[in-house]
Order: C-alpha cells, then sequence, then structure tokens
C-alpha cells in the first residue's frame, strides 16, 4: 500500500516512534506498542460498529467522532500555550467563531456530542449525558385541554366544610 496515494497534497505517514514514545512516558517499548496497538484496534471497533467516540488528548483537548462528523476542541489552556495569551485574546475578539472550538475540561465530554452518549479513550468508559427535553415538547405534555378540565370538576362532588362528624352524601345520591 503506497502511503502517498492515501493522504491529501501526497503527505507521507511517519511511523510512530515507539521507542521515543517510551523514553518520555518511562516504560518499556513493548508496552508503548502494545497500548497504542490496543487504542487502535478498539477505536477501528467502535467506529466500525458506528459508536460515537472521544479521543481525550491529555493537556491539548478532545477529537469527537459523531458518525461522518469529526470535530476537535481545544483546552484554553492548550491554545494560550501554543499562541500567547495576547495572541489569543486578540483572535477570539477577531474571530469570535473561535471560542466555538474551545472546551472546558470540567464539562462532560458526552455533552459536547449530539446524543449524549459517547465513548471515551483511553480511558474506555461510556459516558452518557441525557440531553432536556425541548421546551415545546414539555409545554404540550403539561398542557390539559380546557374540556379536561370541565369534566374533571363536575366529575368531583363539592366538599362540605363545616359539617364535621355528619356523613356526606354519596357520590351515587348526587347524581340521582
Amino acid at each position: 500500500m503506497d502511503n502517498k496515494d492515501d493522504l491529501p497534497c501526497n503527505k507521507e505517514l511517519e511511523p510512530l516512534k515507539y521507542a521515543k514514545v517510551a523514553t518520555a512516558a518511562s516504560v518499556s517499548r513493548q508496552k508503548v506498542e502494545g497500548c497504542i496497538r490496543g487504542i487502535t484496534s478498539l477505536l477501528s471497533h467502535c467506529l466500525g460498529k458506528g459508536e460515537n467516540v472521544a479521543l481525550v488528548l491529555r493537556d491539548v483537548g478532545v477529537l469527537l467522532i459523531e458518525g461522518m462528523r469529526v470535530k476537535m476542541r481545544f483546552y484554553y489552556d492548550f491554545l494560550e500555550r501554543m499562541s500567547g495569551k495576547r495572541n489569543l485574546e486578540r483572535a477570539a475578539f477577531k474571530v469570535p467563531q473561535l471560542l466555538k472550538m474551545v472546551v472546558s475540561r470540567a464539562i462532560p465530554v458526552a455533552s459536547l456530542t449530539f446524543c449524549g452518549r459517547v465513548i471515551i479513550f483511553p480511558e474506555f468508559e461510556l459516558e452518557f449525558v441525557p440531553k432536556p427535553i425541548p421546551r415545546d415538547l414539555l409545554k404540550t405534555l403539561r398542557k390539559v385541554p380546557d374540556e379536561d378540565k370541565r369534566k374533571k370538576k363536575q366529575a368531583l362532588p363539592p366538599l362540605r366544610q363545616g359539617k364535621e362528624g355528619k356523613e356526606a352524601p354519596s357520590l351515587g345520591n348526587q347524581l340521582l
């Protein structure tokens, strides 16, 4: 397989340098290779099944894959380190859409998705955040037609206040 044909602009894929990663992480090369292959395999399996996936990149941000949509959200402090605080503030002022790419570390990753359900890598955990019911639907569920209200009022006998100790007439006697 020729990598130049698979990538846009004829860019070449570079093989991952497992030894370099192992040295930086202070673990064996075999452990690094096993972890990366395991994550790659599981990620491929989840995507093949159509699962929503979030790849959390420590100190960088979150790569979200939902169906055919892929979006990257960055942590503010990462963008600040890359461009400098002043440059980031100027860029956000000039291009407010940039703020849509920023995500807080505190919010649940699943809340970034449309369906509220996602598998988070590398933790391999399923996260679910229930989406709120739209206001229009809530209003229709709460609304009782006026006709139903009138029927309810007619069906109930009036309360007998101040008549303690006396037996209230039964509903059957009131209807006759």
